[in-house]
């Protein structure tokens, strides 16, 4: 066990391997079976009780477990296995598992932070700086002001902010008295905008004090049913009663802890939207054990008060609110909050603030890779960056020339109870998932039908597993306490059902369906492959296809329209691609549009849907092909792609500087592919 212990230790400070190291350990552990034996029973049982010791003790143990079934745990994967074991399991799964015993809410290591180091900065926006005390005191005021307004624990507060100040006021506040939060995107419009708000059934709508973001809400305000809004700062709608009044009046002292003493964790913390199978974004259940989760995810970091965390994502996301707002809050840490990103400044504001860690998505990643080099360019404080959505190719040069040393890109989906990480700087991967690691996690990687999307099933009815370096969708098992974690969608309870699989491994067992596909190597790491159903995910944002293609039907001249994503040479995600079909098609072999359609199209697209949701391009088919299941065939779609070669029809692209559809030429499609036309 000494043996053991050493090179957890060494993995814990470097990503070396030590041969002899590792043989020490086989010997070490080549028993007689009487002791395997024990080893498992000890397994079992701590497994079973599902205290915060069974996924340390159960994970370790479980390599005398494994030795007994017969695995050669002393395979080189097992050294990646015992890193992430130290490293992740003990840093961050047993002091989150405590938390969740004893029932500490995350404001509570919030408040606990304020009261040890008062002064010490939290937030910096611009050119503007907040300490903890200053943070707490205008969180307090949000608490009782909130009081004030009648709202009481349980109630809902629908929060439209960017990235502002105000929005971490008004999540601490509001977290202090119990209120649940639901965070609207506020790059809605119209009929999404008002499903967004009216699903989470909040008591009041807090609006930003940016014109921008007050001016869709006050377009709406008439199909609210009467839902109150309080707006910080200025308005010009005089329906808007402002904030800043009743804040300014109320107390900065802090509010007593009986105003949560109730607060379960599997009661409901906030909302957090993604995108909807049936049209519009749904409102996911994010309960307090998910919220105390997010809280401790970048412990494996090594996060503490001395960082400085950058992120320019928006708050509404739960990446940056609950993952990165929490973390700080937790350690005692520093927010650079970014309003919004810019490539060529990206650097400098690392170096001007003297940043440690960066938060990112790969898209904003990818930008900064573009610009031009320069000798500055590792002249920066960052000691990591994480995030999801890296390519390769962009990952190595943020390692090489930008000298980022270590990255961590992870999985993770905002419905969903766990997720994944890669600790170990392995170029490409989200996490690792072996035989030993899936003891502590169970899951499942199958077999699918690219065409319809349906597990594949073997003769006895059950899923087919999924061999090392072939896509397999990624199925959870759901146990007893993910079931409470996983609570789905409100307003669409069906939509819950709708992601859970039976019948998997043995008949009558249940797992959640993530929708993503991944491809595992020979030591176990997991690398993303595909995004599944009816979203695709572009400049950083989950696009439904069901909502874009319900909204381009609304036009008299299409009979039906099927969006689906498609890759653009050097650019993260999938950009969105329409096929509709045309009344006057069905009666003549001509597929093109004419300048009256092509601005229908374009307006319709402008008005009711986000910019990252446009569709990117647009194609004519007299008819659309169907499954068995009567669903649109996008399979043939998907591979021919906006490529001229393949396509039998005009293909228009969305100009963005002229904000209108043009017909693709081959030079065009060149210019795209090249990236001297951006999408």
């Amino acid at each position: 066990m000494k043996t053991i212990r050493r090179v957890l230790q060494g993995f814990h400070s470097s990503n070396q391997v030590n041969r002899s190291e590792i043989d020490s350990i086989k010997s070490t552990v080549g028993v007689d079976k009487t002791l395997k034996k024990k080893y498992v029973s000890f397994y079992t049982c701590m497994y079973q009780k599902s205290t915060m010791w069974t996924v340390i003790a159960g994970a370790i143990t479980g390599l005398f477990g494994a030795s007994y079934l017969g695995i050669k745990f002393w395979a080189p994967w097992v050294v990646y296995d015992l890193k992430y074991i130290w490293t992740v399991m003990i840093s961050s799964v047993l002091p989150m598992l405590s938390d969740i015993k004893k029932r500490k809410l995350p404001i509570d290591r919030f408040q606990e932070t304020v009261k040890r180091d008062p002064q010490k900065t939290m937030l910096i926006v611009e050119k503007s700086s907040f300490s903890y005390g200053e943070g707490n005191a205008r969180a307090n005021k949000i608490a009782h002001s909130a009081l004030s307004l009648g709202l009481k624990r349980g109630d809902v507060v629908a929060i439209i902010l960017a990235n502002e100040p105000d929005f971490i006021w008004t999540i601490l506040g509001l977290q202090k008295v119990g209120v649940q939060m639901a965070f609207i995107n506020f790059n809605l419009r119209n009929e999404s905008l008002v499903h967004v708000i009216k699903v989470a059934e909040p008591k009041m709508i807090f609006v930003s004090r940016e014109k921008d973001i007050q001016n869709p809400v006050s377009d709406i305000k008439n199909e609210l049913a009467g839902i109150p809004i309080y707006h910080f700062g200025e308005a010009d709608d005089p329906d808007f009663k402002p904030l800043d009044g009743v804040i300014e009046e109320s107390s900065d002292q802090d509010v007593s802890e009986e105003f949560r003493k109730e607060i379960k964790m599997i009661d409901n913390c906030c909302y957090v939207y993604t995108s909807g199978t049936t049209g519009l974004p749904k409102a996911a259940y994010i309960p307090y054990e998910k919220v105390v989760k997010a809280s401790w995810a970048l412990a494996a970091l090594n996060i503490s008060k001395d960082d400085i965390i950058y992120t320019s994502l928006p708050l509404y996301h739960s990446a940056a609110s609950l993952l990165t707002v929490e973390n700080v809050i937790r350690t005692g840490a520093t927010v650079v909050l970014k309003k919004k990103f810019s490539a060529s400044q990206f650097i400098r504001d690392c170096r001007d603030h003297r940043v440690t860690v960066v938060h990112y998505v790969g898209e904003i990643l990818r930008y900064v890779a573009a610009t031009p080099p320069s000798s500055s360019d590792s002249d920066h404080c960052i000691r990591c960056a994480f995030g999801n959505g890296l390519r390769r190719d962009v990952w190595k040069i943020m390692s090489d020339r930008f000298k980022i040393p270590h990255i961590y890109e992870f999985y993770a989906a905002t419905e969903m109870p766990v997720g994944m990480v890669n600790i170990s700087n392995k170029l490409g991967a989200v996490g690792r998932m072996s035989p030993l690691l899936k003891m502590t996690l169970p899951s499942e990687f199958v077999l699918y039908d690219q065409a319809t999307e349906d597990v594949v099933r073997n003769k006895d009815g059950l899923c087919v597993l999924a061999p090392l370096d072939t896509p397999g969708l990624l199925l959870l098992k759901l146990n007893e306490r993910r079931r409470m974690t996983f609570e789905g969608y409100k307003g669409k309870e069906s939509e819950r059902k709708k992601k859970l699989v039976h019948d998997v491994i043995v008949p009558g067992d249940c797992y959640i369906n993530t929708g993503d596909a991944f491809t595992r190597d020979k030591d176990y790491f997991v690398y993303f492959a595909d995004r599944l159903g009816d979203t695709f995910r572009w400049k950083g944002e989950n696009v439904s296809t069901t909502e874009v293609a319900n909204i381009l039907v609304e036009l008299d001249i299409l009979t039906d329209a099927c969006v689906y994503g498609v890759e653009i040479p050097d650019n993260e995600g999938k950009a969105g691609m329409a096929a509709v079909s045309l009344k006057h098609s069905l009666k003549t072999d001509d597929l093109s549009l004419t300048q009256e359609q092509i601005k229908a199209i374009a307006q319709i697209s402008e008005k009711h849907l986000p910019s990252y949701a446009r569709p990117r391009f647009i194609r004519v088919v007299k008819e659309f092909e169907y499954t068995s299941t009567f669903k649109q065939s996008k399979l043939r779609l998907k591979q021919e792609g906006y490529d001229l070669n393949k396509v039998d029809s005009p293909v228009y692209y969305l100009n963005c500087k002229e904000n209108t559809y043009k017909e693709m030429t081959p030079e065009i499609e060149k210019q795209i592919n090249s990236g001297v036309i951006k999408m």
